[in-house]
């Protein structure tokens, strides 16, 4: 009976310490209302980029977060390391720069306020201007000893939308649990882009047609080989009185990966 007795009490007590432990809730430690987290990406620099991004925690287990990057004009990250694999393009002159937008809406398996295991469904607009793509191409029209070379120099611009899934982790640290570190694990979207480049090449004769299909096959190949963008021949369009090469406005499939480790702050 006294062991029944002391069982019971047991349990009582620690039923009562329990109950005053309060859970964590979004206000606790934070300045506002807790439902806000600003963020910087700590591994887009690396990449020559910055971002940046705001959540707001609208109930338990769900969150609404909008994204911000850009890169400033200038060398694509790596491209000199590119550019010893070779090719008829010099990545190293070419000049780039971006900007994008995600919306994403996060849900937190756990239940957690911000905080835990997540899915990620998210959108994203994304703009890149491109100049300084110079190309060297060989055209002919019967044999290599007649081989002519053209020096051809583009510009433009990609723009391109896509929905995308992923999942990450968040963790609220601190004695108030206001330190955020977000670590998007994975991500990946897919959709479209619209492609448009001109520019004028250089030849010291005129072009037969012969070269020219030679030459718009060599273009489409080349810019081909940019990611993920996937161009057809008939796609370019040369003006042989003008010495002109354009892509106007072309659809190509897009798709990407994305993964980061962010820190923020929960105000």
């Amino acid at each position: 009976m006294k062991k029944i007795s002391a069982l019971v009490l047991s349990l009582a007590l620690g039923g009562t310490l329990a109950a005053q432990t309060p859970k964590f809730t979004p206000d606790h430690g934070a300045l506002l209302d807790g439902k806000t987290i600003v963020k910087a990406n700590l591994t887009s620099p690396a990449f020559r980029n910055y971002s940046f991004a705001v959540e707001r925690v609208l109930t338990k287990g769900l969150g609404l977060q909008l994204g911000v990057a850009t890169m400033p004009k200038g060398s694509l990250p790596f491209a000199s390391a590119l550019d010893k694999f070779g090719g008829e393009v010099s990545l190293t002159n070419l000049k780039i720069k971006s900007f994008y937008l995600t919306p994403e809406l996060r849900w937190y398996t756990g239940g957690g306020y911000g905080h835990g295991f997540y899915l990620m469904a998210y959108y994203r607009y994304q703009t890149y201007n491109l100049s300084g793509y110079d190309l060297k191409a060989k055209v002919s029209t019967n044999s290599s000893a007649n081989e002519k070379e053209i020096r051809l120099a583009l510009s433009g611009d990609i723009k391109s939308n896509a929905i995308g899934v992923g999942l990450g982790a968040q963790w609220f640290l601190g004695s108030n649990k206001n330190i955020v570190l977000d670590w998007n694990i994975v991500g990946v979207h897919a959709g479209k882009a619209k492609l448009t480049l001109t520019g004028d090449y250089s030849s010291n004769s005129g072009l037969t047609d012969q070269e020219i299909e030679d030459l718009r096959k060599q273009v489409g190949e080349n810019i081909s080989e940019l990611p993920v963008v996937k161009i057809a021949d008939q796609d370019v369009k040369i003006d042989p009185n003008k010495k002109n090469v354009s892509l106007d406005n072309i659809a190509s499939p897009w798709g990407w990966l994305r993964a980061s480790l962010s820190i923020g702050f929960r105000f």
